[in-house]
């Protein structure tokens, strides 16, 4: 285990495909972000996501006709499988836990599918919800993208990527149920919506685009215990004069909410935004993410370094956060890792 003079960092993605190499490790770090040594690793099939919960890591196999959500529980240094849960949603791709209720929250992309699965004592012993978001006309793709609990855990917000909506789901017992009031969000065609964050301290909900490259800041308020989402603004986060071909993939806010990191799969870079007191954000920096095809980035816990999951480069680099400005610089570490697709400082 961990002490004050080391992190430990998971990172999981595609892996080579042939379960011979790790698609899933625990690293140890010392304080300054340099690697240390591998603690254990595993060679599931494309674990693209996790989730993890105090001694749970939750784990995903990311199929084209199918999907398994996996659950670890850490002994020691290592991690050991405790159970598997096949489904039957095509490409299962994010998950979120909701640790009250101890239910586990699925998207698959390829079909558009969503589940609510119960947890308990390290197995899944329930699937409360699975059910497909509906197109609106036959034959429409419908593709779930990500599965956010909001602050209190009492809503789940999803993006839809090919329906371009987020769909609000109350939690009843942990099952999902469309809300009533605002069953879904519309937003601009074609836009693509991806990942979505909301802000550590304040009531606002961001939105990364995968296909139009921006930012949506919304204001989240609860109007006699409904949810409302009224956009603020939208930013590009693309560099000024670029002109390639690109694809918004993850972000992340700094724990005390002034600063937030969205990354750009193709101009392979990192915007930095400053976060003003009413939500909206100023772009500040455009910087490269020293590799190609950031999926996934996180901030370290103490938000002096970004962890980028670079993809096509296989590789996860770590750039140094200012601590007061938010802006980044030099790259600290690099490690290989073939197609990383999550990280997570423990």
């Amino acid at each position: 285990m961990k002490d004050n003079k080391t992190r430990e960092l998971l990172i999981s993605g595609y892996g080579p495909g042939n379960l011979q190499e790790a698609s899933i490790a625990l690293y140890e770090m010392t304080n300054q972000l340099e690697f240390n040594k591998v603690l254990w690793e595993d060679t599931v099939t494309a674990p693209s996501f996790l989730c993890t919960y105090h001694d749970i890591c939750f784990g995903i196999r990311e199929e084209g006709v199918s999907g398994s959500v996996l659950c670890y529980q850490r002994q020691d240094e290592k991690y050991i499988l405790r159970d598997v849960l096949n489904l039957e949603g095509g490409a299962l791709c994010h998950i979120s836990y909701q640790p009250a209720g101890q239910v586990l929250y699925a998207s698959f992309y390829e079909t558009g599918h969503v589940a609510a699965i119960k947890v308990d004592n390290y197995h899944f012993t329930k699937v409360l919800n699975f059910f497909q978001i509906q197109p609106e006309k036959p034959g429409e793709l419908t593709r779930a993208h990500c599965s956010v609990l909001e602050p209190d855990g009492s809503r789940v917000f999803i993006t839809n990527i090919a329906l371009d909506r987020i769909y609000i789901y109350d939690t009843v017992d942990g099952a999902l149920k469309p809300n009533t009031n605002c069953e879904y969000v519309q937003l601009d065609k074609g836009i693509g919506p991806r990942h979505i964050k909301f802000h550590p301290l304040l009531n606002y909900l961001y939105l990364i685009t995968e296909y139009s490259n921006e930012i949506y800041t919304f204001l989240y308020e609860k109007e006699n215990g409904n949810p409302k989402l009224t956009m603020l603004q939208k930013i590009s986060t693309l560099p000024d004069g670029f002109t390639g071909e690109s694809s918004g993939s993850g972000l992340d806010i700094s724990k005390d909410g002034r600063f937030l990191y969205a990354a750009n799969r193709g101009a392979d870079t990192i915007a930095v935004y400053d976060i003003n007191t009413d939500g909206t954000l100023n772009k500040i920096q455009d910087i490269s993410c020293g590799g190609k095809c950031p999926r996934h980035i996180a901030l370290t816990k103490d938000d002096t370094g970004l962890f980028i999951a670079n993809q096509e480069s296989n590789e996860v680099v770590i750039l140094r956060v200012d601590e007061y400005n938010g802006m980044l610089s030099d790259i600290i570490a690099r490690q290989s890792f073939h197609a990383p697709a999550y990280i997570e400082e423990l």
